[in-house]
């Protein structure tokens, strides 16, 4: 054992951890631009349902086989044009990235098309109307919704429109029914969808604040309310794993105890609000110094503790020197300039089959000889 000084040391400033973030990089990591792209690749898969409907119809003998390349040739164009805009990321640059309305218009308009090319299977095509605005139940608010079904109805009203004036002569009545009925499923439909819609945004936002609760209930059972450094509950068992796992491979593990001299005086004279400002300043200076492996917590009033894995006993004497030599230059909240705050701190190295108590143990006699030699100092147990 043995008094440590290292008086030519500097307190090292914590650097930025982790590669530089820009905000093109942060586009380009998009998390829901996959997710997007696959609600594409689904809606192109629906999209070949009408393609394969109406090679059905024409193996009926309903259409003629020119309806079916055409339609084929021109929703395979738009699939692979949407997939092209979301692939390069440019959807991005709209409102709603996911382009549920341009997808589900450009349905309506190709259905609408198709209805006027082909007559005899207008009545069954009309249901595509629902899948299409089905994409949209999931994304788009009520208002939103109706609108699409108000561009369906009157998309399909001047389809029938012209349709009737290039063939005089044939029977509205069974097309001004189909209108009628759209006229009323298609809005009833958006205002259902809306309402899912809504259900689902309110059930997110309840998983999210249950997320949220459940992140502040866990950091408030690990944390110290105080300081914000893990509490000592905590410490114990990263202690008791790191000392486990520090004899399965046989690394190094240390253990600093420190204690914030006098800090009852820092109560007595200048508050107990000081005293929390001084504990609290104290933590963040602590944590701008360990590694991001190390762990640091609060051990009790103004005691903590250090874990540091993988660490000899020099690397553990220099990191409490660090930290000496940084309490002693810093300029504490809410007390005098001229009151220095020293720290008293006992290092402790794991021997051979020693237990996480008896770790702790000798780091807490090396910090009592420190007191005991005038505080403001790193001891070694």
């Amino acid at each position: 054992m043995g008094l440590v000084e290292q008086r030519g040391m500097q307190a090292i400033p914590p650097k930025p951890v982790g590669p530089e973030v820009t905000a093109s990089s942060a586009l380009a990591a998009d998390p829901g631009q996959d997710l997007r792209l696959q609600r594409n690749l689904v809606a192109a898969a629906t999209s070949a349902l009408v393609v394969l409907s109406l090679v059905a119809f024409r193996m009926l003998g309903l259409i003629e086989a020119d309806i079916v390349l055409k339609a084929a040739v021109t929703i395979a164009f738009l699939a692979l044009a949407f997939y092209l805009v979301f692939r390069s990321g440019l959807n991005r640059l709209a409102r709603d990235a996911s382009l549920t309305v341009p997808q589900t218009i450009c349905a309506i308009f190709v259905l609408g098309w198709l209805m006027y090319e082909a007559e005899p299977i207008r009545g069954a095509l009309c249901l595509f109307y629902l899948v299409a605005m089905l994409f949209g139940v999931l994304r788009l608010d009520t208002a939103t919704m109706v609108g699409v079904a108000l561009t369906a109805l009157v998309s399909h009203a001047v389809m029938l429109y012209l349709w009737h004036i290039a063939h005089p002569g044939f029977d509205t009545g069974p097309d001004i029914a189909r209108l009628a009925v759209l006229g009323i499923v298609l809005p009833w439909f958006a205002v259902m969808g809306g309402y899912v819609n809504r259900m689902r945004k309110r059930l997110t936002d309840s998983n999210r604040r249950l997320v949220r609760a459940m992140e502040r209930i866990e950091q408030v059972a690990i944390r110290d309310e105080l300081t914000g450094a893990y509490n000592r509950r905590f410490l114990l068992e990263v202690l008791e794993r790191e000392c486990r796992r520090s004899r399965r491979v046989g690394s190094q593990l240390a253990v600093c105890l420190v204690d914030v001299d006098y800090f009852k005086s820092v109560n007595d004279n200048h508050g107990h609000a000081a005293g929390d400002a001084v504990l609290t300043y104290f933590a963040g200076l602590v944590h701008g110094i360990i590694r991001g492996a190390d762990v640091f917590g609060r051990y009790g009033g103004e005691e903590f503790v250090i874990v540091l894995p993988d660490t000899d006993l020099q690397g553990a004497v220099d990191c409490a020197e660090r930290i000496r030599r940084a309490s002693v230059e810093a300029d504490y909240p809410q007390v005098p300039v001229e009151r220095r705050i020293t720290a008293t701190i006992g290092v402790a190295l794991q021997g051979d089959h020693e237990t996480p108590a008896e770790l702790l143990v000798r780091a807490d006699r090396a910090l009592y000889q420190g007191k005991a030699a005038g505080r403001d100092c790193v001891m070694v147990g």
